[in-house]
C-alpha cells in the first residue's frame, strides 16, 4: 500500500484565518489573508519570526480548537485512507496530541498514524513513515522534504509563493490533490 504524508495546519485545518484573527486581536490591527503575501512579521507586527512562532505556540490550543477543515479535506483524506496509508505529520507540539485527535475525530478525518513533531523540519518523519508523497503548505518544508527524493504537493497559499523545486507541485484544492494521487501514485 502506498503511503501519503499530510501536514495538518494549512492543508487539512484552515488555521491561517484563526492565526490572523489572534494576531489582529492582540495587536489591534485589521489584516486579512490577502495581506499575508510575502509575510513579514517585523513590518506588520514589530516582531521577528521567532517571536511570531512563540506567539502562535501560546495560542496553539485555541488555534487547534477554532480552526475549521479546508473545504473537501476531511472527506478526501478519509476516502484516500481506504486505499492508501495516510500519515499526518505536523509541526504541532506533542502535548496537543489528544486535542488534535479529538479535532480529527470531530471532523471525521481518517488516518493510519499521527506524528506531532513540535518543530517544522519534517524530513526525518517522512522518511521514518516511508511516505511516497507528502502534502504540505510551507514552501520551505516542501523544499526540505523533496530534498529526500519524496514528491510534495504544495497547497497554494498567499505565504508560499515562489519558484518550486523539481519534486514540488503546486495544487489549489483537494479535488486536484485526489486526482493527482489517483493518476500518479
Amino acid at each position: 500500500m502506498k503511503r501519503i504524508g499530510i501536514d495538518i495546519d494549512g492543508v487539512i485545518a484552515d488555521s491561517q484565518p484563526v492565526i490572523i484573527k489572534k494576531l489582529n486581536d492582540h495587536f489591534g490591527s485589521r489584516y486579512t489573508l490577502l495581506d499575508f503575501v510575502n509575510f513579514n512579521p517585523v513590518k506588520m507586527f514589530g516582531m521577528d519570526r521567532k517571536q511570531l512562532d512563540s506567539f502562535i505556540m501560546e495560542k496553539e490550543q485555541e488555534i487547534i480548537e477554532e480552526a475549521l477543515p479546508i473545504p473537501g479535506a476531511a472527506e478526501t483524506v478519509s476516502d484516500l485512507a481506504q486505499n492508501y496509508g495516510v500519515y499526518l505529520i505536523s509541526a504541532r507540539t506533542p502535548i496537543h496530541t489528544q486535542r488534535t485527535e479529538a479535532w480529527l475525530d470531530r471532523f471525521k478525518v481518517s488516518r493510519h498514524g499521527l506524528v506531532l513533531l513540535g518543530q517544522h523540519d519534517k524530513r526525518a518523519a517522512c522518511t521514518d513513515q516511508c511516505v511516497d508523497l507528502f502534502i504540505e503548505d510551507s514552501l520551505k518544508n516542501a523544499t526540505q522534504v523533496s530534498s529526500c527524493g519524496i514528491p510534495v504537493l504544495l497547497m497554494d497559499a498567499t505565504y508560499n509563493r515562489g519558484e518550486l523545486p523539481a519534486l514540488v507541485t503546486r495544487v489549489f484544492n483537494w479535488r486536484e490533490i485526489k486526482d493527482y494521487i489517483i493518476y500518479n501514485l
